[in-house]
């Protein structure tokens, strides 16, 4: 049953998605003509587009702690394809994003009108102004979203933390606030074992996708590895809590499979 449940159900949800997404790109497009805010966009964004689409897609989501008020790089890891949606969800974030995204049509440019800021990892031109563009927002105040592993996994500790954003924060004295983000089934995480088409349909398909939010203490360091390791650390900790809450105390000897040995983290 499932095998024709689970499609069918993502396949209405992306009508949904889609609709609610033409309608919020088609209202940025049009502000943006007569008013260049960017935190109304932002607010929009949140308040309007990206909790609607948590509903539509079934996402329910538990939040543990506050979020920053003003000014933090906040650093979180790396699941699912849908992380960035339930962070916008959750707070007012300016969002770091691969450059494909923003050479979309009509979503690039709406994307662009509500604050992102786009690079290219592959140019090394690209990731410095990547930091001076990350540098500029938290000076504006805005709160900055990255996620530090570059792309998605199911592996615990997590994966090895890239130390750009963390050296901008330490050379400029800008708080990081960590997050530890985790889905209570772990199908929903993408391994990138399967195409995106299934990945989608694994999180979609089902009635409810059920999420932790967990926003940690504020760090701060003129050190970039003090950064970095203190929110990986911290990140990892409450993976583990959540995980042992949902699958018990012993679910690291059961799923060795997804576990890699932890390692120095590169500096590179």
């Amino acid at each position: 049953m499932k095998q024709i449940l689970y499609p069918l159900r993502a396949i209405l949800r992306l009508f949904g998605l889609f609709g609610l997404t033409l309608f919020y790109l088609i209202w940025v497009l049009i502000k943006n003509i007569f008013s260049g805010n960017v935190e109304e966009g932002m607010r929009f964004r949140k308040e309007v587009w990206a909790k609607h689409m948590m509903r539509i897609g079934g996402i329910q989501l538990k939040r543990v702690g506050t979020p920053p008020e003003h000014g933090h790089l906040v650093v979180v890891n790396h699941r699912s394809s849908i992380d960035p949606l339930i962070n916008l969800a959750d707070a007012l974030l300016f969002p770091v994003a691969k450059v494909e995204f923003g050479r979309w049509p009509i979503i690039g440019q709406g994307a662009w009108a509500t604050g992102i800021v786009f690079v290219d990892r592959s140019s090394t031109a690209s990731r410095a102004r990547t930091r001076i563009a990350i540098a500029e927002a938290l000076r504006k105040g805005f709160n900055v979203l990255i996620y530090p592993e570059g792309k998605t996994s199911n592996r615990y500790p997590t994966q090895l933390f890239k130390k750009g954003s963390f050296e901008v924060a330490a050379e400029n004295h800008f708080p990081v606030q960590p997050v530890a983000m985790e889905y209570e089934d772990r199908n929903d995480n993408w391994d990138h074992s399967c195409n995106f088409i299934l990945h989608f349909i694994r999180h979609f398909g089902k009635p409810v996708s059920i999420v932790e939010l967990r926003y940690g203490p504020v760090i701060r360091s003129g050190n970039y590895r003090t950064l970095l390791e203190k929110s990986q650390s911290w990140i990892d900790g409450q993976i583990d809590v959540m995980r042992s809450a949902w699958d018990g105390p012993n679910w690291k000897g059961r799923q060795t499979s997804i576990i890699r040995p932890a390692t120095s983290t590169p500096l590179k």
